[in-house]
């Protein structure tokens, strides 16, 4: 897409080639002129590529205080002015304004597009469309609304890759030069890095610029800007090189200062492309400024953004899984941030203990400092802080040692089973359910380990599933398993049936015999009196738990 106004370039748009394209619209292209078009062929393909961003419908004298950039102004002509100055007027008025075309629909009010009107728009190149008078407005706008939302899920598709990609270039060794490369790849261009003194390229960097003139001049428009509090200072600029005009855009990463009091190296990260930038361009830009952001200030004992930062990228905005190439390449580079040599990943949540308040912090409340602590615990780069616990990914579960450290300084820990490097989203699903039971139970929940849990079938099940859910899994551990199917289901029978061994057997079409011995094989594996009523029952809950969880 091409954009002819800044602001438009935050919105989702579609080309005016949309609507013109549609052959139920019937739509007619009436200014610029066909003679114009003729001398110069590019003012067609400047008029179709013509971003659209929304469609309005606006029948006043003037409408210029009402649109916005990127807007397909429809009318009927109603509030259309009658001399032909004041139409001029009113088109060079909707033209400043950022209005992408004009869409003027035949009857009821006129039987023709007002001649005045054609030649208004075609003096200033302005593109006007005419529709027929049995097209309405009410099918335009919702084709168009259809077309944007399509975009608009293109755009967060591309970006969700592009965020993996730089997040994985920010994991890798030499991490300036490869983010300046993936960004230079998000499309048709190249991109520059300049931090202090060096500079990384990244994609065709054509051989003649001048790469020192282009830092100089967008330093100046940095300089001429000042500083806006929050704001990631931005400048715009235009080159021509042999013969090829590239717009470029630029962010600079202004000096931080360290957790040791040490500033960090200015940056400039900048985008040229070829003939105009994009949306997705000006996005993906801003994120990748993002990273390098994070990583120029990077202390050595690593910063709580950048934790924040990468865990949401890994976790929190995974829309869809990377394809078998990305996806492999992406399990060895976590792999190689746990330092080699691990097949899988666990979860992990640290709450604070509510029963063993070991400081005067608030109930539950978790420090910044807490991540640090952790990283070092459990040896692992991926740790981050929030507001009332602690998320982690984990090569191993903690140690019985671990375990016992956390618990004397007031921490609960809650580590999901094993998983791939690619479930990364499910690994901290589990671990932020089996939180809730360590809150509950009030001690550590390992899900690598089910025979962790205690006897005791926890109260606190019977008003959080969650806790139920996690108890009965651990009850019910020893018979997990394939090979154990046909024992959960006759003894979850024999136990409804209470404990009648005949009703069990005709239930399932076994012999007496034979329930007798699976049953008997389940007390074992279970270590549970089943003599004992009370275990029974608790037995029997814990089959209910999990079948309300499927």
């Amino acid at each position: 897409m091409l954009f002819d106004d800044e602001s438009v370039a935050a919105h989702a748009t579609v080309p005016l080639a949309t609507l013109l394209d549609a052959p139920a619209f019937a739509a007619r292209l009436l200014s610029p002129a066909p003679t114009d078009i003729t001398r110069d062929p590019e003012i067609l393909e400047r008029v179709r590529n013509a971003a659209v961003a929304a469609s309005i419908v606006i029948d006043l004298t003037d409408p210029s205080r009402y649109v916005t950039p990127g807007d397909l102004l429809l009318i009927t002509g109603l509030g259309l002015p009658d001399d032909a100055a004041a139409i001029a007027k009113y088109v060079s008025g909707i033209r400043d304004g950022g209005v992408a075309a004009l869409v003027f629909g035949v009857e009821p009010v006129y039987d023709a597009v007002p001649d005045a009107l054609v030649e208004a728009c075609r003096s200033l190149e302005f593109p006007l469309i005419e529709l027929p008078p049995h097209i309405h407005f009410a099918p335009i706008t919702m084709h168009l609304n259809r077309a944007l939302e399509t975009e608009r899920t293109r755009t967060l598709e591309v970006m969700n890759t592009f965020a993996r990609r730089v997040t994985e270039a920010a994991l890798q060794h030499g991490p300036a030069q490869r983010i300046t490369s993936v960004l230079a790849q998000s499309g048709e261009g190249w991109a520059l890095l300049r931090i202090d003194e060096d500079t990384y390229g990244g994609g065709p960097v054509p051989d003649s610029l001048d790469v020192d003139a282009l830092f100089a001049d967008l330093g100046a428009r940095f300089d001429a800007q000042g500083r806006v509090r929050g704001a990631v200072p931005t400048a715009f600029t235009a080159v021509e090189v042999d013969g090829v005009a590239f717009e470029v855009t630029a962010h600079r990463i202004t000096p931080g200062r360290t957790h040791v009091g040490v500033a960090s190296p200015s940056a400039v990260l900048l985008l040229g492309r070829s003939p105009r930038l994009t949306s997705l361009d000006r996005t993906a830009l801003l994120l990748a400024a993002n990273i390098v952001s994070l990583v120029v200030q990077l202390p050595a004992e690593q910063s709580m953004a950048v934790d924040q930062l990468l865990m949401h990228l890994m976790v929190d905005s995974t829309q869809s899984r990377p394809g078998a190439g990305a996806g492999e390449r992406f399990s060895r580079l976590v792999a190689h941030s746990f330092g080699g040599g691990t097949r899988a990943v666990h979860g992990l949540i640290a709450i604070r203990d509510p029963q063993q308040p070991r400081d005067q912090r608030g109930s539950g409340d978790t420090y910044s400092s807490d991540a640090g602590w952790l990283r070092r615990l459990l040896h692992t780069p991926f740790v981050e802080h929030r507001a009332k616990r602690v998320r982690a990914f984990v090569a191993r579960p903690p140690s019985e040692a671990e375990f016992a450290q956390a618990s004397a300084l007031g921490w609960l820990f809650a580590v999901s089973g094993p998983r791939e490097f690619d479930e990364l989203q499910e690994a901290m699903l589990e671990a932020e359910e089996l939180a809730r039971a360590a809150r509950h139970l009030g001690r550590h929940v390992n899900g690598a380990d089910p025979g962790s849990a205690a006897d005791a079938w926890p109260s606190s099940a019977i008003a959080d599933p969650s806790v139920a859910r996690v108890a009965a899994a651990r009850w019910l551990a020893p018979l997990a398993g394939d090979e154990r199917a046909e024992h959960r289901v006759v003894l979850e029978e024999w136990l409804r049936q209470h404990g009648s061994w005949d009703r069990t057997a005709r239930a399932h079409g076994l012999h007496r015999n034979t329930v007798r011995r699976l049953v008997a094989e389940s007390a074992r594996l279970l270590a549970r009196d089943l003599d004992d009523p009370i275990e029974r029952a608790r037995i029997l809950l814990a089959f209910t738990a999990l079948e309300a969880a499927a």
